[in-house]
């Protein structure tokens, strides 16, 4: 379910289903992170929200930075017909 052992530092957190789609889930870290940060601010201008308001912009920076490491992985190769091959059925 989580990621191979190969991984370093927070990637080992991150679930397999995020390394078929790296781009993609980099995206929505970064929206979910984007998220947070507007949910803080809101508590924070809103006196508001205790510690949960200071917990959350870390949170955010964790998401932005996995969502860095996410979009810097390598694209797989291969696995379908490349496209030029002229194979007819």
């Amino acid at each position: 379910m989580w990621a191979d052992e190969n991984a370093s530092g927070l990637l080992k957190l991150v679930p397999r289903l995020e390394y078929r789609r790296p781009r993609l889930f980099a995206c929505v870290r970064v929206l979910g992170g984007a998220t947070l940060l507007i949910i803080a601010a809101l508590l924070i201008g809103y006196d508001r929200g205790g510690w949960w308001r200071v917990l959350l912009i870390p949170a955010a920076a964790a998401d932005f930075y996995v969502a860095y490491l996410l979009y810097r992985l390598p694209r797989p190769t291969g696995g379908g017909p490349s496209e030029g091959s002229t194979d007819a059925k």
